[in-house]
Formats: structure tokens, C-alpha cells, sequence
């Protein structure tokens, strides 16, 4: 009994509480605003309850904010006397040891905290029946609130004392606290930005973590109403509350009340301390700076350098809490610190690693993937892609690896000659990364369950061969145009362009139509897939609505991803004329009103980022007369079979095209066959 006593002392607890209690109530308070009154709060008279999945959606972010901040400010308000001298001899000359002490405060704030967790979960299942409740959730909802808020509450409430320990500033603690919450995520954003930013075919989203959220609670508590904590999280976070109240008491048993007033109270924490705050001011300082020139070396030295300097700067009027920092050692001290962060910030991007030579033997790899769509597959994020409901691999992947030799090969030769010739498209003329130029990610699945990922851009010019070689193989384009989700159970199919919109319900229509388009996709050249070709009109596959798991209704039809008619699409678009679909969909001279063309040569005097401005040049050439307006049907015609998206390449003819419902659409044209006719035109 005497031990309990102690433990839990019941006049340190009362005086918590009457000096304290309000954080309690405003907690309480919050909570019961943001969660039950809310559940009434209509929207618009009449409203019908909606259904949710959890009660974070309830109240915005209203939730978010309570949680985010009683927890931590309980932890600074309870343990603010270890930051004051004069607090500080006072508690500690009480009849108690430190760990009693600890543990009173520790009782008292996971009282003030627990206690409205769990009333507004009551308060929220009694008014679950009643009438004017807004929202339709389970008893299991209100379980899953109630569970993940007290944890959340726990483990900021612990880590906020922990803080709190190891300084000795209350501003200081508060600061730190949501630092730490957010470094680990930022941290990795900053690795990831450098990596990519000086690692060759490093891409920059696949990096050390896919997921940023599950670095950081604070990022993570912003946007729970979408993505709630997982049952592995929640159970993180319990055992890392466990761990800090247990470094907490030792701690706690080692601080000297003589810290009271210091910045850091442990002085062991202090080369920690600067070195963490001089490796993000240098990873911040080069992500930044070295964006403006990234190819100069003395450049990106330089700032990676002043971050440094800064940092350290920093870091030491924190800890001497004077700006007066200047001794004899302080710069040996930031030579020493400054090598080994440098060390650490250019041993990953240099050479000695092999990553970006690194291609995989062709005998490990499984599967390959090429294309531009690796993280659509992956990414649940982008609704309507139709390859995020397949099936996943034995790995958890929904990529379409293919196992082909000869495409593997083809793969590989790619890669090998990226490495080798290392397109800058920094320094290399923009015009090289015009259209044709593509953003490519390049994936092995290897034997031993690894992957290896990497990105690159691809001009235009210059790896046509390798290319080819890989582009029209059947197996990228049916993973980079989505065949396979034409092998579901289509229904119906949904062609528009513009205002006009064409169905092909029949289903011997639908079966025709379906495997003409494989074959067109199949089919498809380098020269079709590079050549800015623009659709005749947009197709959405329309699938079959499947009966509900024991119900007597039908969910709905589900759309697809868009695919394209495209001019080179001879034998649908002879298929479509049979049918007598295509005068429906199909743009002809009628629809315009009228055509002005020129010849671009523009573009070296206006400034590259006016480069795709076609007014700006269509406007330079009416200045000098050198454009000519058309509502010749014939010429038109022509237009509309030849047009292509706008190259932005000098010598080419352009055309602004007014359509008889009031549209405008620009685009370059294809010489080929019309050039004659256009000379004619044209001053």
C-alpha cells in the first residue's frame, strides 16, 4: 500500500487536476463538437443520412485539430516545472523519488486525456438510434474511434513527456515535438529529391518509402478521414508509447535539475542534435539550389556547403542560447561534422555503389515491365485505371510483368544504351524532347523476389533502334495501353468527340468492335504510337454488371479506363463506315467554319516557354501577313485527315481550326500530300 501510495500520490494527482483540469475539459469539450454534435449537423434540409466507413470522416477536420494538440499541450503544461528552476527544486525536494513523481503526472495526464476519448465513444453509441442522425456507421466504427484515438492520444502524450525530459525550454520541447513528428517523412522526401536530382535513373516516387504517411503520425492524422491507421500501425504506435515511457523513467532518473533552462538536457544528445539539423539545412540547401544549375559541381558544392554552415549556425545558438558562438574550436568542430555529412550526402549518388550502371543478367530476371504507366498500376489512388482491380502477383504487384526472351532482350538493350549515353535533358536542346519523347519506367522482377526500378527520360531522337525494339512489342502495348481490361465482359461501348456521343449496344457489334480494337492495338507501329496523332474520338468500354453476392439486385456497370479511335485505326474505322456508326462521330469539313493556316517559323524569337503558345505565333504571322484564313471544304478536309497534335518544330504548317459551334482547336499538319496545296495558299 505504501508503494501504491507513492506511486500514484493523490495530492500530486489533485493538484494536476485543479491546476490542470481545463486541458480535460477542452478535450472533453472538442471532442463531443467535433464527433456527436456533429452527427446532427445537416447539411441542406431533407438530407438523407449518408453511409461511412469511419467516424474520422464525421466533422472535417475538427477532429484532427483537438487531437493533434491537447495531447502534446497536456505533456507541456504537466511536466513544465523540469523547465523552470525555481518549479523544478520545489517538486523535487517533496518526500518523493522521481519515478513516483513521474508516475503521478504520468496518471494524472492520461486521466485528463483517456477519460473524454472514451465519453464522446459513449456519448456517440447512445445517440447512434436516434432520429436526426446524419450518418449510418456499426457499433464496430465506434470501437475502431474510440481504440485508434487512445492510442493516438497515448503515444503523443508519452512522446510529448519524453520530449520534455530530454529538454530544457518549453518552447523549445513544443517545437521539437512536432519536428520529430514530421522529420522521419520529411527527411525522406528531402533523401528522395537528392537522390533523384543526382542519381541516374533514380525514380524519385518509387524511393526509400512509397508511403510518406506511415513515417509520420502528424501527416498521417491530417488525412485519416481517407486513409484511417491500420491494425499493424495502431499496434506500432502502442509499443513505441511503451518504449518511450520506459526511457522516460530512465531518463527522467539521470536528468540534472541543473538543466533546467538549456536547450538540451543531455548533453551527449547535443552532436545528435547538429548533426540532424546540418544534414536536413545541406540536403535542403542542394535539393534547392541545385535545381537552378544542376550540372554545375562548384554550384551544387557550394550550397550544399552554406547549408551546412547554416545548420550548424543554428544549431549552436540553440544549444549556447547566445548568438555569440564563435570560439577557437568551432571550426575544426564544423570541418569534422562537415566531412562526415558530406561523406554521407555523396557516398549514395557516386559511383561506388554501381546503381546506375546496374542492369540486371537476363538468366534473374522473371518479369519485365517498360512503359509509362507503373505507377497507375500500382496506385489505388487513380480511380478508373482499369488495371488497378486486377488480380495482384504472388508479390503484391498489379504490374503486368511480362516473362518474354525476346522482349526482356529488348528491354535490357534499352536500359544498356541509356546508361551508356546518358540523354541530359537538361542541356540537351528541348527540341529533342518534344513529342516522341517519353518519361519511361523500366522494372525487373527478379528470381530472387527483389525488384529493381528505375526512370528515365527519353528524347525523341537518338534511340529510335532501342525503342522500336521495345515499343512495338505486343507485350508493352498491352501493358501501356491496357489491353488486357478489354478482356473483361464488355457490355456496351461509348464513343464521343466533341458533342457527339455513338453507343454500340448489339452484342455481336460489341464482340466485333471489341476484337477489332485488340488487333489495332496490337498493331500499332513506332511511327503510330510517336507521331501525335489526334483522335477521331474517345471510346469507354462499358462492363457488364455483375449480380451481387447474395442479393437479388445488380450493382451497376462500371466504366474503364478511355481508349482511343486513332486515324491509323484502318480497319475499325472501315468497320465503323459499314456499320454506319462513323458519320455519326466522326468530325468532317461541315463542321468547320473555317481554317487559318501559316508556316511556323516563330519559334526562335519568342521565349521557350511561349514555345507552345500557337495564338502568340498565329498572331506573329498576321503581323506580317504571311497567314491565310480558308473555308475552302476541300482544303479543310484535308486539314482534318493530316492534323496532328502541335510539334513545335520550325517548318511546319499549323492551322486554328473554327468550328460551326463556336470551338477552337490548333494543330500542325502533316505535310505529307498537302504541302502543295498549303504553298499555294500562303503569300
Amino acid at each position: 500500500m505504501t508503494r501504491s501510495r507513492y506511486f500514484f500520490n493523490s495530492s500530486v494527482i489533485r493538484q494536476n487536476l485543479r491546476q490542470h483540469g481545463w486541458i480535460g475539459i477542452i478535450y472533453t469539450l472538442g471532442l463531443l463538437f467535433s464527433l456527436p454534435l456533429q452527427l446532427f449537423m445537416r447539411s441542406y434540409p431533407g438530407a438523407e443520412p449518408q453511409e461511412i466507413d469511419t467516424l474520422f470522416q464525421v466533422g472535417g477536420d475538427l477532429q484532427m485539430l483537438f487531437i493533434i494538440s491537447l495531447p502534446a499541450a497536456a505533456g507541456l503544461f504537466l511536466f513544465r516545472y523540469l523547465q523552470s528552476r525555481r518549479a523544478s527544486d520545489l517538486w523535487h525536494s517533496l518526500p518523493l523519488r522521481r519515478e513516483h513523481l513521474l508516475t503521478a503526472h504520468l496518471a494524472s495526464g492520461l486521466g485528463l486525456l483517456l477519460l473524454p476519448v472514451w465519453l464522446t465513444a459513449a456519448v456517440t453509441a447512445m445517440v447512434t438510434p436516434m432520429d436526426g442522425n446524419m450518418y449510418i456507421y456499426q457499433g464496430t466504427d465506434i470501437w475502431n474511434w474510440c481504440l485508434a484515438v487512445s492510442i493516438l492520444t497515448l503515444f503523443l502524450f508519452v512522446f510529448s513527456i519524453f520530449v520534455g525530459i530530454c529538454t530544457g525550454q518549453t518552447v523549445i520541447q513544443g517545437i521539437i515535438i512536432y519536428i520529430l513528428l514530421i522529420l522521419p517523412a520529411a527527411l525522406i522526401e528531402f533523401v528522395n529529391h537528392h537522390l533523384s536530382m543526382y542519381l541516374y535513373g533514380y525514380p524519385e516516387w518509387f524511393g526509400l518509402s512509397e508511403d510518406r504517411l506511415i513515417w509520420s503520425p502528424l501527416l498521417h492524422l491530417i488525412v485519416l478521414g481517407e486513409e484511417p491507421f491500420s491494425t499493424g500501425e495502431l499496434w506500432t504506435y502502442s509499443g513505441l508509447s511503451l518504449l518511450f515511457i520506459v526511457f522516460s523513467y530512465i531518463l527522467y532518473r539521470k536528468r540534472s535539475v541543473e538543466k533546467s533552462g538549456q536547450a538540451i538536457a543531455f548533453t551527449y544528445f547535443n552532436p545528435l542534435f547538429k548533426a540532424g539539423v546540418m544534414l536536413c539545412a545541406m540536403l535542403l540547401a542542394g535539393t534547392y539550389f541545385g535545381a537552378v544549375k544542376p550540372h554545375q559541381a562548384g554550384w551544387v558544392l557550394c550550397s550544399h556547403l552554406a547549408g551546412a554552415l547554416l545548420g550548424y549556425i543554428a544549431a549552436e545558438m540553440v544549444i549556447r542560447k547566445t548568438w555569440q558562438i564563435m570560439t577557437r574550436k568551432v571550426p575544426l568542430e564544423f570541418a569534422v561534422y562537415g566531412v562526415l555529412l558530406g561523406l554521407l550526402v555523396y557516398i549514395p549518388v557516386s559511383g561506388l555503389t554501381g546503381y546506375e550502371d546496374r542492369v540486371p543478367a537476363a538468366e534473374h530476371i522473371t518479369g519485365v515491365y517498360a512503359g509509362s504507366n507503373y505507377r497507375m498500376y500500382n496506385d489505388d489512388s487513380y480511380n478508373g485505371f482499369a488495371s488497378s482491380e486486377v488480380a495482384k502477383d504472388s508479390s503484391g504487384n498489379r504490374v503486368p510483368f511480362a516473362g518474354g526472351q525476346q522482349y526482356i532482350e529488348a528491354v535490357r538493350s534499352l536500359h544498356q544504351t541509356l546508361i551508356t549515353v546518358r540523354p541530359d535533358y537538361n542541356i540537351a536542346p528541348s527540341e529533342e524532347y518534344n513529342r516522341g519523347g517519353r518519361m519511361f519506367t523500366l522494372a525487373y522482377r527478379l528470381d530472387n523476389g527483389r525488384m529493381v526500378v528505375r526512370e528515365y527520360r527519353i528524347p525523341a531522337k537518338g534511340f529510335e533502334p532501342e525503342m522500336k525494339a521495345v515499343m512495338e512489342n505486343e507485350d508493352f502495348k498491352r501493358a501501356e495501353y491496357d489491353v488486357q481490361a478489354l478482356d473483361a465482359e464488355i457490355e456496351s461501348f461509348r464513343l464521343s468527340y466533341r458533342e457527339r456521343v455513338v453507343r454500340i449496344t448489339d452484342p455481336e457489334d460489341v464482340r466485333e468492335f471489341k476484337d477489332i480494337l485488340i488487333r489495332e492495338k496490337l498493331n500499332m507501329s513506332y511511327e503510330d504510337q510517336n507521331e501525335g496523332q489526334l483522335p477521331i474520338a474517345y471510346i469507354q468500354p462499358i462492363q457488364k454488371p455483375a449480380d451481387e453476392e447474395g442479393g437479388s439486385g445488380r450493382v451497376n456497370a462500371s466504366v474503364t479506363r478511355n481508349y482511343e479511335w486513332l486515324p491509323s485505326y484502318k480497319k475499325l474505322g472501315n468497320w465503323m463506315e459499314e456499320k454506319g456508326f462513323a458519320e455519326k462521330i466522326r468530325s468532317t469539313a461541315k463542321d468547320v467554319q473555317s481554317a487559318e493556316i501559316i508556316k511556323d517559323d516563330y519559334k526562335g524569337r519568342i521565349s521557350p516557354g511561349e514555345t507552345y503558345n500557337l495564338e502568340l505565333h498565329m498572331s506573329l504571322a498576321r503581323q506580317q501577313k504571311l497567314s491565310v484564313v480558308t473555308r475552302d471544304k476541300k482544303v479543310i478536309a484535308g486539314i482534318l485527315e493530316h492534323q496532328r497534335e502541335y510539334l513545335g518544330k520550325n517548318g511546319m504548317y499549323a492551322a486554328k481550326l473554327e468550328y460551326t459551334d463556336g470551338d477552337t482547336q490548333y494543330v500542325s499538319i502533316d505535310m505529307e500530300g498537302l504541302e502543295p496545296a498549303l504553298k499555294s495558299l500562303l503569300p
